[in-house]
Order: structure tokens, then sequence, then C-alpha cells
């Protein structure tokens, strides 16, 4: 089978797994909730890594001392999922990361016990799981493989009477002290920043609000926080220190918003992997290497990778995606990596 076709085939498979994980979490009644949630979701994002490290060209299997493969069943043994996070996200505070170590952790303590409880102490760790699955997913291999499409907001009572809201206090009550020090412990243990990023914890504050006037209204509404008048501000920013947060609107209708010249890129690659990377030398050849953008002579400059490389019009130069740079760091981290890509040598940041 081609690499193409394993890592589509990769694909395919991650996103079952993700749909098959949200639907067992949402469905009334069901057993092992989390347990059951958390196993199909770590296997949706094995297989998103995997296909990643195949589409980059990076081998994640183990080898021996001797640098031959090691072996299960005749077959090379793949990287666990811990170890692909570690080498996906490099930086140990990465909120991504953070959250998947800890949700590969919880899962772990409730496996074979129960877990009645957790899924209300872990609610916010589970949402930032699945949204930061389909954002790799679409920011990797493109919008149109995104899940959202197929997922739906569900029915809650619990949350919109007092007869609910007491149940979940009572379950949450429930809880055994071991797994409710986790959670507090695990927040505990993280950066401040990283314990506000809406990837390692998606807090959200739902308020009651009138049925909707007519149908162009939704019952749900998003509130802007630059929109905000500065009592309704303080009002909010009062519920966010009981827990909850607002959620902010991402910047839209930008020209090239998130992208970076290439010496910034250069920059966040060399922060992020072991070696020296120059913009002058090192950037230019990785372009070449992934062929993201025509060259300097071509006819038409505007024909790149538009997934990797923006052409600017106004400017007549090329900006590049944070793809591009999640792309360079994945494949420049080994030395075997950085010398394909940049045809020299790598040099480590501590030599003089």
């Amino acid at each position: 089978m081609s690499r193409r076709r394993r890592w589509s085939a990769l694909l395919e498979a991650a996103r079952l797994e993700a749909l098959t994980a949200i639907e067992l979490y949402n469905r009334p009644r069901t057993t092992r909730r989390v347990e059951n949630f958390l196993v199909h979701m770590h296997i949706a994002w094995m297989c998103l890594l995997q296909a990643e490290f195949l589409q980059a060209g990076i081998n994640f299997h183990y080898r021996d001392a001797h640098n031959r493969y090691i072996r299960v069943d005749g077959e090379p043994k793949a990287w666990d999922l811990l170890t692909s996070v570690v080498r996906r996200w490099p930086d140990a505070d990465d909120p991504v990361r953070r959250n998947l170590e800890l949700t590969i952790q919880l899962r772990n303590k409730v496996e074979h016990r129960g877990s009645t409880g957790v899924e209300v102490l872990g609610m916010g760790f589970f949402l930032a799981l699945v949204i930061n699955f389909d954002e790799e997913l679409t920011n990797c291999f493109g919008a149109g493989m995104t899940i959202a499409h197929d997922v739906h907001l569900p029915l809650a009572l619990n949350l919109f009477s007092r007869e609910g809201m007491a149940s979940l206090a009572r379950i949450q009550q429930s809880v055994e002290d071991p797994l409710r020090d986790f959670f507090v412990q695990a927040r505990a243990d993280v950066p401040d920043e990283v314990a506000s990023d809406h990837r390692f914890e998606l807090r959200i504050d739902i308020v009651h609000k009138r049925a909707p006037k007519d149908l162009a209204d939704l019952a749900v509404t998003f509130v802007r926080e630059d929109q905000l008048a500065p009592a309704e501000r303080a009002a909010y920013e009062q519920l966010a220190r009981t827990g909850r947060v607002i959620i902010r609107e991402k910047h839209r209708e930008v020209s090239n918003l998130g992208n970076l010249k290439p010496k910034a890129a250069s920059k966040a690659v060399q922060a992020a992997i072991p070696f020296h990377f120059g913009h002058s030398l090192h950037f230019p050849r990785a372009c070449q290497h992934f062929k993201v953008r025509p060259p300097s002579s071509a006819a038409e400059p505007a024909a790149t990778m538009e997934k990797y490389c923006v052409f600017d019009l106004a400017h007549g130069d090329y900006t590049y995606t944070p793809a591009f740079v999640d792309l360079l760091i994945r494949h420049c981290s080994s030395a075997e990596g950085f010398r394909e890509v940049t045809r020299a040598e790598p040099r480590a940041k501590d030599d003089a």
C-alpha cells in the first residue's frame, strides 16, 4: 500500500473513532461513559498522529540499541500515544500536549473501575480533547476533513432546571477523593497561562435567554468580549472567578491572519527543535523541499501550496501558515529529518 493510501486510511479511522467516542459519550444511560469516550478518542488521536508522521516521512516505530525494529508478533512496534504526543509537541507546556497527557492519565485511573461523576469534573478537558482533535485534523489535512458537520449539540436537561443542577452537584460530590484530588493537582501542576488556555480545558458559561423571536435567531449566543460594556465585562469576569470563562471569538476577515514572514517562521521552528534553523539558508531550502511556493522566476507567483504558503499580491511576497511551521518542526526535530529538509548538517543550539 502506498504511503498516501496508508495515511488516508488512518485519517478515515481517526474520524470514525472520534465520532464513535462522541456518540458513546452523548448516548443516554450509557455505562462506563468516560472510559469508552477516552479509549476511542485516544485511538482517534493515535491514528491522526500516525497519518501526520507518514505524511512528513517520519518513522514512528521503536528501534533497539542496534537500530533494529522492535517487533511484536513479527510486526514493527509503533510508538504509543504518549510517545507520539511528546514527539509532535516537544514543548512540555503546550496546552494540547498537556490536555492529552492529562486525559491519558485519567483513562488509566478510571479503567476497570467506576467513573461516576468524572464526566462532570472532567467535562472541560473532554471538550478540549475533541476540539483540539478537529483543529489538528483540519490544520494538517484541510477543512474538508472536519467532523464538525457530523456532531450536533446534545440536549441536556440537567443544565436548565433546579432539579438537574442539584443532580449534577450530587454526582460531583460522589467522586472518590483520589479522583477529585487528581483534577485539583492537574490544574495546579501547569503554568497559569496553560491552565487558562481553552486547549487545555474548555470552560464555558451558560446563561438563560428568551426564546428566539424569529428563525434567524439562535437559542445559543456566543458573546464577543470586545463588545461588552464595562459593567457587563465585570459581571462575566466575576463568573470566570467561579470557574467559568467567556469564549472569545477568533478574528476574521483579516488578510494573512496568523501567517508569518520567513524570519518569524524560522524563529518559531528553531525555538521548538534542538538545532539552529536560519531564515536565510535553512528556510528557503525547506520551501524548496516541500515545494510550497514556485521559484522566483515563475510566471505565476501565486501558484503556492495554499495550506502552507500564501502569495501577498499587494506586497509581492509570501507569508507562511502555522501548519507549515508545524510541518517543519515535526520533520526537523531529528537530525535525519533536518538533513533531508535543509540539505545541511544540523548544529545544536548550545554550540558556540
